[in-house]
């Protein structure tokens, strides 16, 4: 016990100071052989209290194997011929340990002896009958599975998924209800501003864009357009940053965010950048939806940026999926 532990720490204290102990001394044997020399100055708790050159000690009474006594004044007689001092062995017993019980042995019991049996009367020694005994058939010695045998492959690795060349439809479907548009072929539809324009010719233009919209001076512009995976998106891969790289000189990525557009994981990135010589504060948001992955970049210029901000979150927030996502597969492209 950790208590135990600590007072024998104590106790082993004691070895060292017995020739300074006081007048009246009492050296108390434990029974893992220590010793302590001081004087007992109580009793509680089964415990005795002992008080030493290093202070007080409390010694557990069945930790205890003798105690000896040394009266005071009987330490010295004469110089020439010192007696010992008078001392008393107190044996120190656990209180629940009771005296021998005296055993009786029992009487010696007389085994009568048996009486003797006959002599034997000799036969004639019988020829042992040999029985054949067939032998067990052999145990059948199961087959190890093949997979004991050999050592199991590891699985395949699924092949890493990049984008891949799919060119738009040839003809693009859409419509305009309201200050709602919704592109029939991809299946989407998102609120337009009611100041804000379609502009026509887009996917000529730009070789991927759905569709882009903005405002009447063209100082404000949104873009959506659309890439090909042939497996499932990583939205955190370069690839997916690469196209706003290219179109812009001096790119810079401001800040970079995850979210959910409609359900679907999505980052949301600002940026700036220089296209034809004008320089550009833009916001690009990239929304996963099955194996294809849709850009909506927001452009505008720096001193309309803030205000131009709120629309193309609003913009962004309105986006939804007509039809739910088909499986990130190669196979399933529009």
């Amino acid at each position: 016990m950790k208590l135990a532990r600590i007072t024998a720490g104590l106790l082993a204290i004691g070895v060292a100071v017995s020739a300074s102990s006081p007048t009246r001394a009492e050296e108390i044997t434990l029974k893992d052989g220590q010793k302590i020399v001081g004087t007992i100055v109580g009793y509680e708790k089964d415990m005795f209290r002992v008080e030493t050159d290093y202070g007080i000690a409390l010694i557990r009474k069945d930790k205890v194997a003798s105690i000896l006594v040394t009266k005071p004044g009987s330490a010295a007689a004469s110089p020439q011929a010192p007696l010992p001092p008078t001392r008393k062995t107190i044996d120190v017993k656990p209180a629940h340990v009771a005296a021998p019980l005296e055993v009786t042995p029992p009487a010696p019991q007389t085994i009568p002896t048996p009486p003797k049996s006959p002599a034997p009367v000799a036969s004639a020694p019988r020829t042992p009958m040999l029985v054949p005994v067939k032998a067990p058939p052999p145990e059948p010695v199961a087959a190890k599975p093949a997979s004991q045998e050999t050592a199991a492959k590891p699985p395949a690795q699924p092949p890493v998924s990049h984008p891949l060349d799919v060119p738009l439809p040839a003809r693009l479907q859409e419509h305009l209800q309201g200050n709602t548009y919704t592109s029939d072929t991809f299946q989407f539809s998102m609120f337009k501003p009611p100041d804000w324009k379609i502009y026509e010719g887009v996917p000529k233009e730009t070789g991927s864009g759905i569709m882009a919209m903005g405002t009447e001076d063209e100082q404000t512009l949104l873009i959506v357009d659309r890439q090909v995976w042939s497996g499932a998106p990583n939205l955190t891969s370069d690839l997916v940053e690469a196209k706003l790289r290219q179109t812009y000189q001096e790119y810079h990525r401001t800040s970079e965010e995850a979210l959910e557009c409609d359900g679907q994981t999505a980052v949301r990135r600002t940026f700036t950048g220089i296209l034809e010589g004008v320089e550009w504060h833009g916001v690009a948001v990239h929304v996963i939806h099955g194996n294809m992955v849709f850009g909506i970049t927001g452009l505008t210029s720096a001193e309309t940026f803030q205000f131009q901000e709120a629309i193309f979150n609003k913009i962004v927030r309105t986006l939804h999926f007509i039809n739910p996502p088909t499986p990130a597969t190669a196979s399933a492209l529009p």
